[in-house]
């Protein structure tokens, strides 16, 4: 699916929550709202003295997450820069109740942020089989995250029974439809020859 479909959905949602990493290596998270899509990416702004600033301004890194509608997750990372100030005042026509909270030139307390690249997924936990898609932009590398049969498989079967989604079909060797994989690990667990390995993250 075309990422914008997905950047989209996330402006709409428009409420996510945002994770950083703080200067000792933890993590920080705080709730967001996603202010503007555009064919580059998403527009967030944040005021200078906070924490989620600095994390920003010092790493470029952000990740996102976000329940759309129908018990629909959406995730995100990626990158984001500092941009010029008029993305502000773009910000606040298209947000214009952002004027209650930082009225007249206290606006200018914020700076803009666009999430310039990334890479994503949207899951729907809520039909049977279960559904995820994957999606980047920016030229990040599109990932699918999950497990993979290897070619050690022995044909058992044994992944196929244990797999609650029974995503997983025969052939050599079996297969996982990762569109419809659940990412739990039983198919792991269950494989007594250890043909089956994870993917990515």
């Amino acid at each position: 699916m075309d990422a914008q479909f997905y950047l989209k959905m996330f402006r709409t949602v428009k409420i996510a929550s945002a994770a950083t990493v703080d200067a000792d290596g933890n993590p920080q998270s705080r709730i967001i709202n996603v202010m503007l899509c555009e064919p580059e990416g998403l527009y967030i702004v944040t005021s200078r003295g906070k924490p989620f600033y600095r994390q920003l301004a010092e790493t470029g890194k952000i990740a996102l997450s976000a329940m759309a509608p129908d018990c629909q997750s959406l995730k995100l990372s990626g990158r984001a820069r500092k941009v010029e100030q008029k993305w502000v005042d773009r910000v606040f026509e298209q947000n214009p109740g952002m004027n209650e909270v930082y009225p007249g030139e206290s606006r200018y307390a914020l700076d803009a942020f666009l999430i310039y690249e990334g890479s994503g997924e949207w899951f729907d936990l809520l039909h049977y089989p279960i559904r995820r898609e994957t999606f980047s932009f920016g030229g990040a590398p599109e990932e699918h995250c999950g497990f993979e049969i290897t070619g050690s498989c022995i044909g058992c079967g044994a992944c196929a029974d244990a797999c609650p989604q029974k995503c997983i079909s025969e052939g050599t060797p079996y297969k996982i439809a990762w569109e419809h994989c659940l990412q739990c690990g039983l198919c792991s667990e269950t494989c007594p020859v250890g043909a089956i390995r994870r993917l990515h993250r």
